[in-house]
């Protein structure tokens, strides 16, 4: 039976949360939202950061040990890119919104928490990867007003659906895998680097 940790870390799953986003954003395109521009280069600055700093460490060993630090966690930073931005969208009002906003902002730092006893980062990556995209979902959210037009609730609930099916539908799918499998080919290594090589060269 899977760990109430493990259960709250799926929810920053990528093949969940992209496809929830991927929904929003094509309904804020159809409604003309104001935060749709905002938001789509966001999640493709937070995405292209985290993937860099994922391949410079799996691929070239790059790090900081002081820090324990191999790359942003992926988990905390799209879970607080994402959650915070589809909270609002689920709200029926834009003051309504802002709060729903700080509660996916919370529901986020549990995720990014929760990979701490799972092993699966530092707590210098997942500090990083929140404030990072915490500052994306902030920055989207700026642009909207009180008199934009808001989404209907259901695309909120579609979303969610699309992105709950993608985990059962993909189960194979592993993106930690693909990357990997990205850094040994552009770096040329017969092996990844993990975090042992890291304090090996502190």
């Amino acid at each position: 039976m899977p760990s109430p940790w493990h259960s709250l870390s799926l929810l920053g799953d990528s093949r969940l949360l992209l496809p929830m986003a991927a929904v929003l954003l094509i309904a804020g395109w159809r409604a003309e939202s104001p935060w749709r521009i905002r938001w789509a280069l966001a999640l493709s600055v937070v995405g292209l950061i985290v993937l860099a700093s994922k391949l410079a460490f799996l691929g070239w060993g790059i790090g900081v040990a002081r820090l324990d630090f191999t790359g942003f966690s992926g988990h905390a930073a799209i879970s607080a890119a994402i959650w915070p931005v589809t909270a609002y969208i689920a709200a029926p009002t834009h003051r309504l919104g802002r709060w729903a906003a700080l509660l996916g902002l919370v529901l986020a730092l549990a995720i990014g928490y929760s990979r701490l006893p799972l092993n699966a980062h530092s707590l210098s990556e997942v500090i990083a990867g929140t404030s990072m995209g915490a500052l994306s979902s902030a920055w989207a959210l700026a642009a909207t007003t009180t008199t934009a037009r808001r989404l209907r609730v259901r695309w909120a609930a579609l979303a969610l659906v699309v992105g709950c099916c993608m985990p059962v539908l993909f189960p194979q799918v592993r993106t930690h895998q693909l990357v990997v499998q990205m850094a040994k080919s552009l770096s040329g290594a017969a092996k990844e680097f993990d975090r042992s090589a890291l304090h090996d060269e502190k």
